[in-house]
């Protein structure tokens, strides 16, 4: 049986404390840390610390986003993934979820292309899944694509002039929208992510796309290392599991059928739940969660 863990992507604002508290009481299989965001975030022996006390291992590890900067971490892409590593053998983690690289990443994307593989060779005890990332248009054209990759501007004033591509209306036509990304420039298409040794399947992201998770898994040609589960409401990511358009039952089961081993981590946004801040509500959605992704897994049988 596939082991279910919890992301503290989901509850962010939590401190490790409570969040590890929190897997403990919903009876997770273990966590997925997103790391490198603050001092806690990098602190291996306070992970370690609570990881036995709540006895709640910590089975994956989330590279830090390429925009966090700080004094913890290196700055580029490559070696925060490889810093991430070593994190990861030091905490017994056997997954490592990295982003992939955009059009915009040039750097990253050599090192993706020309080094992973060899670095991957060099590290066969710790399975890196490059993730599949969100699709999406911008407005004004070129010249908005430039504003929006000026990270210095609040993200939240960038991502006022972005949707989904599966948002796309008629009327912002009228607005010049390009894509985001240049997909022949990135590696965010299924044929890059197919040359992988690894890749982790994030589900939500594929709803930018206007493409089911359970078709997805027909074009995936090299081996899944993780994957991260919640649903897609059109402009809104990571939902939770009953809140959205996709059908992520079918999926689950389509995942055992096709023998899928490996681990499914819960990734929601905190603000998809009712009352994130509230233990109980939000441990009661939690538990409800796990049984519906047993219950899919086991309809694939």
């Amino acid at each position: 049986m596939n082991e279910i863990y919890l992301s503290h992507g989901s509850l962010y604002d939590y401190q490790l404390m409570p969040f590890f508290n929190m897997a403990s009481k919903c009876s997770f299989d273990g966590v997925e840390i997103i790391v490198g965001r603050n001092e806690e975030l990098s602190n291996v022996s306070l992970m370690k610390k609570l990881a036995a006390d709540f006895k709640m291992p910590i089975k994956v590890l989330h590279c830090p986003f390429n925009s966090w900067q700080n004094d913890y971490w290196p700055k580029k892409p490559h070696e925060k993934l490889m810093r991430t590593v070593e994190m990861a053998y030091r905490l017994g983690a056997k997954v490592v979820v990295a982003h992939t690289a955009l059009s915009e990443d040039g750097e990253y994307k050599q090192w993706l292309i020309n080094e992973l593989g060899r670095y991957q060779k060099e590290n066969p005890d710790i399975k890196i899944g490059i993730e599949n990332m969100p699709r999406r248009f911008v407005l004004f054209g070129k010249l908005g694509r430039t504003f929006y990759n000026f990270k210095k501007l609040p993200y939240k004033i960038r991502k006022k002039i972005t949707y989904d591509i599966a948002a796309h209306h008629p009327e912002y036509d009228k607005f010049a929208p390009i894509e985001l990304d240049d997909i022949a420039r990135s590696l965010n298409s299924i044929d890059f992510l197919n040359k992988f040794q690894y890749v982790t399947i994030d589900t939500t992201h594929l709803g930018t796309w206007n493409c089911a998770p359970h078709e997805y898994l027909d074009k995936i040609e090299t081996s899944i290392a993780h994957v991260h589960l919640s649903n897609y409401k059109i402009s809104r990511e990571h939902r939770t599991v009953d809140d959205g358009i996709m059908d992520l039952a079918r999926f689950l089961s389509k995942l055992t059928k096709m023998k899928y081993g490996g681990g499914i981590t819960i990734e929601t946004d905190p603000y998809s739940f009712e009352n994130h801040r509230s233990f109980a509500i939000t441990s009661r959605k939690l538990i409800d969660d796990i049984k519906f992704i047993k219950s899919s897994l086991e309809d694939g049988f």
